[in-house]
């Protein structure tokens, strides 16, 4: 009887977890389709740009097409060796009088590639609003007015977003979303929903900021996170630090975006994301990486357990208690997983069913991750290796 209603219990408790997740996801406000605006001040794109000639096309495409003036985009070719220089050459030509491509300075010793690029090319910028934008992402027409729409309704000072991501190798669909969950998981959003979270809670989405610059600048700009590889989080915390209101939206018809192309790819983006985010969350990461476990996994091996239990006392009241509360812990999981995947991602509802499966290679994922540093091997990306 004792292993039965622990079973049971267990079972309530990630179902009630679940339903606690389905509630935060739903109170995510979304930047709006026909935004108003009290006024329109001028905004700077700086998109940093480093070996992203698969990508850097479709993301100017969007940016010099937005339904907002004034404006002005700036990509900053950050030591490219592929063919980016010469299709931004193209584009400068055609866009001379809104797009300025310039060369990226040499890297300083201590500073992450990203965080280089991004003030390097915030210098040279003359807009009231930054808008930094990843070189794989795809801005949609309203983006900036639906930023800036957002940021004057709420008197926000720096506004990110949850981009739409398209997931297309089995690699990506599997990991991403539990990653993503992960980090929503991480960093609690009721908090950040608030108005005045505490800073250590924020969460910042670095392929989208929009940032005030006489806010951005007071900081020093990304010196101040010059050698964080998860500089989003960590510049949003220290603008929060400083006073500064934060604001998150999901803005799934506004930016598109596709972070990785394959398996290769996937491990070694979410090794670095890895490795780096014990310093943003702290302990909120190890918490994160349980209450995923039990959501995840545990339905699963509750509802195997209390199969076998049925099967060794069929005729028990508790063991058909155990049963059908593990059953329905695994059904509200499944449910919960089937409606992301076809809500955040475009993707069959069937999916769900292998989100545990995702979870168990992302956590083989961040233990790689976490060993590469610890044995100073350190994470790669782009072509460049950060040691911590």
């Amino acid at each position: 009887m004792f292993l039965s209603l622990s079973l049971a219990a267990l079972a309530w408790l990630v179902i009630v977890l679940i339903v606690r997740d389905w509630q935060r996801a739903r109170r995510l406000p979304a930047l709006q389709h026909s935004p108003v605006l009290a006024s329109r001040p001028f905004v700077s794109i700086v998109i940093p740009a480093r070996n992203e000639a698969a990508n850097i096309a479709r993301c100017l495409d969007g940016a010099l097409s937005q339904r907002y003036a004034p404006y002005e985009v700036i990509v900053v070719d950050d030591g490219s060796t592929d063919a980016t220089p010469r299709i931004l050459h193209d584009y400068a030509t055609r866009f001379s009088d809104k797009l300025t491509v310039v060369t990226g300075r040499p890297l300083p010793r201590g500073w992450v590639g990203k965080c280089n690029a991004c003030l390097h090319g915030a210098q040279h910028a003359r807009g009231d609003w930054l808008l930094f934008l990843d070189a794989d992402t795809a801005p949609q027409p309203n983006l900036i007015a639906a930023l800036l729409a957002l940021a004057q309704q709420r008197g926000l000072d720096l506004v990110s977003v949850l981009p739409f991501n398209e997931l297309r190798t089995w690699s990506e669909q599997l990991v991403l979303p539990v990653f993503y969950q992960f980090a929503l998981t991480a960093f609690p959003l009721q908090r950040n929903l608030s108005a005045d979270p505490p800073a250590s809670n924020v969460l910042a989405n670095g392929q989208c900021l929009l940032v005030r610059a006489d806010a951005y600048w007071s900081l020093g700009g990304h010196e101040v996170v010059k050698d964080k590889v998860l500089e989003d989080i960590e510049f949003a915390q220290a603008m929060r630090r400083a006073g500064y209101r934060i604001g998150l939206a999901t803005a799934f018809d506004h930016l598109r975006v596709r972070m990785y192309h394959n398996l290769a790819e996937v491990v070694q983006g979410l090794g670095k994301h890895a490795a780096a985010g014990r310093r943003a969350s702290g302990w909120r990461a190890f918490w994160a990486v349980l209450r995923m476990s039990l959501t995840l996994l545990a339905p699963w091996l509750l509802s195997i357990a209390a199969i076998n239990h049925v099967a060794a006392q069929p005729l028990a009241w508790h063991s058909g208690l155990a049963l059908v509360v593990t059953g329905g812990a695994l059904g509200v999981t499944l449910g919960f997983w089937a409606q992301r995947y076809r809500q955040w991602y475009a993707l069959p509802r069937r999916m769900g069913v292998l989100a545990a499966l995702g979870w168990l290679i992302y956590l083989f994922i961040v233990v790689r991750g976490t060993l590469q540093v610890l044995f100073r091997r350190g994470v790669t990306w782009k072509e460049r290796v950060y040691s911590s």
